[in-house]
């Protein structure tokens, strides 16, 4: 949602004067980066269903609170990482990473077969091994590498300085190319 910086403070707007259609309008936008965002780190579709239910529920509770000094889209991923990351804490499970998604592109490709084997393998891999993360490389990973968030988003939404966010996917990319090293020419 770049470049939205104008459509977003009307749309914050909208919501602290109780607009009826603004906080549509809200999940409208966002509610695919928020689901994928806790999908990554959580690795369930139902916990992160849940958890996109719960950042909404909150962002509608607390729009007053909003000051602005971020993007719209940064304070959701702040709140999106910290109930992952609270959810993670939380429990003691380990992720389990489903192949449904792999399964649905895998029918719907044209590659041949073991093209399409060798890739799904290597995407299965490169979701292991970033399940396996700590939880805060997996976050700074998640947000840059897979969401597209800039260095300054991340530390704003993780409330931690740029260069611990530079250390940290430094960090986690070593850990993935070290796991993934079988899949590299």
């Amino acid at each position: 949602m770049e470049g939205r910086t104008g459509d977003d403070s009307h749309l914050v707007d909208r919501l602290r004067r109780g607009d009826p259609g603004a906080f549509e309008d809200l999940v409208i936008a966002y509610q695919h980066r928020v689901f994928s965002v806790a999908l990554r780190m959580l690795g369930s579709r139902a916990e992160a269903e849940d958890l996109a239910q719960e950042v909404f529920v909150r962002v509608h509770g607390a729009i007053a609170e909003f000051r602005g000094d971020a993007k719209l889209s940064t304070w959701l991923y702040t709140i999106a990482s910290r109930l992952c990351l609270n959810r993670l804490a939380s429990s003691e499970r380990r992720m389990i990473r489903e192949g449904e998604e792999t399964l649905t592109r895998l029918a719907s490709s044209h590659a041949s077969p073991a093209a399409e084997l060798e890739r799904s393998e290597l995407e299965t891999a490169l979701h292991r091994a970033i399940a396996e993360l700590p939880e805060e490389r997996r976050i700074v990973v998640v947000l840059r590498d897979l969401e597209g968030l800039s260095y300054e988003e991340i530390a704003a939404a993780l409330e931690l300085e740029l260069g611990t966010v530079r250390s940290r996917l430094h960090r986690a990319r070593m850990d993935l190319k070290e796991k993934l090293e079988r899949f590299l020419p």
